[in-house]
Parts: structure tokens; C-alpha cells; sequence
């Protein structure tokens, strides 16, 4: 069994800085992921370019599924929204990708 894991990568909105990205995944995205999964890590980083990679690292592309979907989910993406409104005030998307873990 090898790790699953999603990317995002943002470019940082005119004026922001990487430490307010840091501070709300920090503070507020971490602990909302917790409740929906304990295995889920989740990465920050900062690209010279200015852009920042979000990072998922599930156990395994069937459990990400399964912790993903259906009426829980729903539930908890639901309670989610006002961060990614806060989200969205901060950065603007441009990239998405997955991958599934050699070594």
C-alpha cells in the first residue's frame, strides 16, 4: 500500500504575504482536516515563483475516497466553507494534480 497524495498550487493575491497563508492553515485549515480524517497530513509550501503547494497525504487513494464522499463529508465540507471563502481572499488557484507514492 503506498500513500495518495493531492497537490493545489495557488499564486499568493497582490499584497498578500506567505505568512498569512501559513497562519490560516496553521490555525484554522489543520485542526477542520483533523475532524474530518486523523490520518490526513497536510503540507504548505512556498514556491520562489510565488506560489504556495497545498498538500494531501492520505494513506491510500481508497480510503481518500471513502472519507471523501457521502453524507459525513457533506456535513463536514459544509462547516469548511467559511475557510475557503477566507481562502479564496488570500490566494488565487491555478494547478491541481495527484499522485500515488513509489518510495
Amino acid at each position: 500500500m503506498s500513500s495518495f497524495l493531492t497537490y493545489k498550487r495557488w499564486r499568493l493575491r497582490d499584497d498578500v504575504e506567505p505568512s498569512a497563508v501559513e497562519t490560516i492553515v496553521r490555525d484554522k485549515i489543520v485542526a477542520h482536516y483533523r475532524r474530518l480524517d486523523a490520518t490526513v497530513r497536510l503540507r504548505l509550501e512556498q514556491i520562489d515563483d510565488g506560489t504556495v503547494l497545498a498538500i494531501q497525504r492520505w494513506p491510500d487513494r481508497e480510503h481518500w475516497q471513502r472519507v471523501t464522499t457521502g453524507p459525513a463529508f457533506d456535513a463536514w465540507f459544509n462547516d469548511y466553507r467559511p475557510l475557503l471563502d477566507e481562502w479564496d481572499q488570500l490566494v488565487i488557484f491555478e494547478a491541481e494534480w495527484e499522485t500515488r507514492e513509489l518510495l
